[in-house]
């Protein structure tokens, strides 16, 4: 499930802050799709530092999952083992009691790491996302000013073309360009 949350930043430093929240389920499917955007956006160093503490984690707690799942494993075979036996001891009930809390605290840890850690990947793929429509939308303004300034290009030739003949024929006076338009907006 994806979920987008918008609000104005107390500090005013960014004019909008747009974050993501990301299901564990659906992190395999984005990852790459992200990877992809970094690599295709010429992104700063700052996106590519984050971009690979981001897959530094994500190995990380992988390799923590599959060692508390290991773990559990090998409790779970100790406790068939010796729950065969009916000569367990206090001590040894005490002992694995302690185990087993271990485990739960440590799988609670691993699961508080990795939605941090997804929260924190939504919050860089929102981050990208907007860069690329800022990106985009200063590449149509500047599309936007390039025909403009095509446009006066043309009416400042044809001005011109215009002041030769009243010079060389004796033709009335030309209105320069863009008189026309300041008369509309006034």
């Amino acid at each position: 499930m994806l979920r987008a949350v918008g609000r104005m930043p107390e500090d005013n430093t960014h004019p909008f802050v747009f974050r993501v929240e990301i299901a564990p389920e659906q992190v395999d499917a984005i990852a790459p799709r992200l990877r992809e955007a970094l690599a295709a956006s010429g992104n700063d160093g700052e996106i590519t530092r984050r971009a690979a503490e981001v897959a530094e984690r994500e190995e990380k707690l992988r390799r923590d999952q599959e060692e508390l799942e290991q773990r559990a494993r090998q409790l779970m075979e100790r406790e068939a083992e010796l729950g065969s036996s009916d000569e367990l001891t206090a001590s040894e009930r005490i002992r694995f009691a302690q185990r087993r809390q271990y485990i739960e605290l440590s799988e609670h840890e691993v699961e508080t790491r990795e939605h941090e850690l997804l929260h924190r990947e939504a919050e860089f793929e929102a981050d990208v996302i907007l860069r690329e429509d800022r990106i985009e939308r200063w590449r149509t303004e500047l599309m936007d000013l390039e025909q403009q300034l095509e446009r006066r290009e043309r009416d400042l030739a044809d001005y011109v073309e215009q002041l030769q003949g009243t010079i060389t024929y004796g033709d009335p006076l030309p209105q320069p360009p863009g008189v026309s338009e300041l008369r509309r907006s006034a």
